[in-house]
């Protein structure tokens, strides 16, 4: 971590090591907050307006009252990408439910963190190697909001160390995949792409990957059910930090031949294109 970067906490510019809130925050005490993450391209925000909406939209969701405006947040936001130099970054917005007087209920104002880390160049020995998941049926308490309750996914991560897999799957009472503990999930059946839209959090790399697919691709957003995964051709993973990863075997599954498909490599293509032309 940049000891010397430029965060925003509560009102206050401040380096990392100097951050802090208050253990009276029930974001702390009761993990009562929402978060966004997303991504920087040679210092331009990656859909900016999009991953603000979706916060709102996450706070909407738990009845977190968010004491500042969109115009506020977005103004913050785009400071913080000036007062840092990193050419990509990742930024990382924190809403919390804010000060408790009873250790319970937010008290009045919300808590505000936009935390800016610097991201490597893209990783195209990863997108060549592709990654191995595996699924769980651990759940998570509505998924629809990004919020900060992620006891099931850190569980689930550590699970899929032990098995020396990347992430981890999740998987619902119905035997539906539906994405993983940081990224949305893709199939390729032959030239129709398969994601779910129901159950998971509708991610910004998702929804851009989706628009590119469609000029290409017949596109089904839908239940995937896990005995599908025996007979899948592809399969890929999106988020503002993996962009799109080729999955390359879920549990004793091996996808395809085991290699990053010929369909994913063509959407990866577009999506890089796509970054840079800066068609965003």
């Amino acid at each position: 971590m940049d000891e010397q970067a430029w965060w925003y906490v509560n009102g206050n510019w401040v380096h990392p090591h100097e951050a802090s809130i208050s253990i009276n925050d029930v974001g702390v005490l009761r993990g009562y907050s929402v978060f966004e993450s997303l991504r920087t391209y040679h210092r331009r925000p990656f859909h900016l307006d999009e991953h603000l909406q979706r916060l709102y939209r996450s706070a909407q969701l738990i009845e977190l009252d968010v004491t500042f405006s969109f115009d506020v947040l977005r103004n913050i936001v785009l400071d913080s990408i000036e007062r840092n130099t990193y050419e990509h970054a990742t930024i990382r917005l924190l809403v919390t439910g804010g000060i408790s007087e009873d250790g319970v209920l937010p008290a009045g104002q919300s808590g505000l963190a936009v935390m800016v880390t610097p991201l490597a160049e893209r990783d195209m020995e990863r997108f060549s190697r592709g990654c191995k998941l595996i699924t769980t049926h651990l759940t998570r308490a509505i998924p629809e909001a990004k919020t900060s309750n992620y006891i099931s996914a850190i569980q689930a991560l550590k699970e899929a160390a032990l098995q020396k897999a990347s992430d981890a799957l999740f998987v619902n009472e119905h035997g539906h995949v539906l994405e993983s503990t940081r990224s949305n999930f893709f199939v390729f059946h032959g030239d129709t792409l398969v994601t779910p839209q129901s159950d998971v959090l509708i991610g910004v790399t998702r929804n851009a990957v989706l628009e590119l697919a469609r000029r290409r691709f017949t596109v089904e957003e839908r239940p995937i059910h896990l005995h599908e995964l025996a007979s899948i051709d592809e399969a890929f993973i999106t988020s503002s930090s993996k962009e799109i990863t080729p999955v390359v075997q879920i549990n004793d599954i091996v996808i395809g031949n085991g290699k990053p498909g010929a369909r994913t490599y063509e959407l990866e293509q577009r999506f890089i294109e796509m970054i840079e032309q800066g068609n965003f």
